[in-house]
């Protein structure tokens, strides 16, 4: 039996090489780079492209054409976006979409004014997952100070409009009642939406972001004069931002700018303190959105909150959402109110034997010079299910 022919053996790797697999690696047909590098097998250009960090994508070909780089172009914002899962360079994203660093800066800043958070160090982009840390957004107390010795407003949370259950009716008859009394600003404590996850998917009325934070504009009540100040949580709306990094409350703000909506103002992530003052002095009064499920007790976690906090820290009033209870209680000099919810219980509340109290709230605050609270004057208009309503119509 003849002896094997010897395989031919394998060129080494030179620089100019290298720069080859550069240019050519992340657009360029299969064919045109084994030409280009000859004796090689693709595994073998395949391996050496891992080692120079160079990634292969889908190349923007329009029959036989490359389209141009378009910042606008849907395609180009997405692959951008998986592309930035990991660090990357300027030269690496420059290479791999064959675009000037103008362009990828200006497709980046629109990226950005969508709501995505993408990190710029040095010559590496990245896009960041990890919610903003909370009291880093502007503050009601820079929008809508209380500079008077008594005012009124009304409080609304947890509409998780975008589900089912959610009850547009009770919103319309909340900011009703607030048009008819004098209202002037709305405070909402989060979950402004419902947002979207595997387990609750079957009971949303409307996918995706985009589709949600449309909804909102189109239901969310708007009353002449009245202008409602929300924050955002990290459940619900915030899954959005632990999945795809997309900040919801700027995304609902820049639509809402887009739209015509200059009522809806996003004031904070999971909380943001309220100035009330005259003059040099004052109180504040801080919407949260904490965690963890409801107590046996309504009033055992909203004390906990407020024995927590530290000294100097303690608001003046606690607006608190996320439960869907309405109460109100006074611990350690801090007027607690609970804010409910627009909202019907759910099957996972029923499952967790959770009860929903469903209503708003109006407020009359009364403070003294120094800005203090003095008195408060709490109303909850309350609704019952849904379904209560149906049974009732002749």
């Amino acid at each position: 039996m003849p002896a094997k022919a010897p395989s031919p053996p394998v060129p080494r790797w030179t620089a100019a090489n290298d720069a080859t697999l550069r240019t050519l690696y992340p657009t360029a047909p299969r064919e045109t780079i084994l030409r280009e590098l000859p004796g090689r097998t693709w595994e073998a250009i395949k391996c050496r492209a891992v080692r120079l960090g160079v990634s292969r994508g889908v190349p923007f070909i329009s029959g036989n054409h490359v389209v141009p780089f378009d910042p606008e172009s849907p395609v180009v914002r997405s692959d951008l976006l998986h592309f930035l899962r990991r660090p990357r360079t300027v030269e690496a994203l420059t290479t791999r979409f064959r675009c000037s660093g103008q362009d990828l800066i200006t497709t980046v800043d629109l990226l950005r004014q969508s709501g995505y958070q993408i990190k710029h160090e040095g010559d590496v982009f990245h896009r960041v997952f990890a919610p903003p840390p909370s009291g880093t957004r502007a503050h009601a107390a820079d929008l809508h100070p209380l500079r008077t010795t008594s005012g009124r407003f009304g409080v609304v949370s947890d509409t998780h409009l975008g589900s089912r259950f959610a009850r547009l009716d009770v919103l319309e008859a909340a900011y009703d009642h607030f048009a008819e009394v004098g209202v002037k600003t709305v405070y909402h404590a989060g979950n402004i939406v419902d947002g979207e996850c595997s387990f609750n998917r079957h009971d949303l009325l409307v996918h995706g972001i985009t589709d949600q934070a449309l909804y909102v504009l189109d239901n969310y009540p708007q009353r002449k004069g009245i202008q409602t100040l929300y924050i955002t949580a990290d459940d619900h709306e915030g899954w959005w931002q632990q999945r795809e990094g997309i900040d919801f409350g700027r995304y609902l703000t820049l639509e809402a700018e887009r739209y015509g909506r200059h009522d809806l103002k996003h004031i904070g992530y999971m909380e943001a303190d309220l100035s009330i003052h005259l003059g040099s002095r004052g109180g504040k009064i801080r919407l949260m959105h904490p965690g963890g499920g409801t107590a046996y007790a309504l009033s055992y976690t909203t004390q906990k909150i407020v024995e927590s906090l530290s000294g100097g820290e303690k608001p003046s009033m606690l607006i608190v959402g996320h439960y869907h209870k309405a109460l109100y209680h006074y611990v350690r000099n801090v007027h607690v109110i609970q804010a409910g919810t627009t909202c019907d219980q759910t099957t996972f509340m029923r499952k967790k034997s959770n009860e929903a109290h469903v209503g708003f709230w109006t407020i009359d605050v009364r403070c003294d010079t120094c800005g203090a609270i003095r008195s408060v004057k709490c109303e909850f208009t309350a609704f019952f299910d849904r379904s209560y309503h149906q049974r009732s119509q002749p």
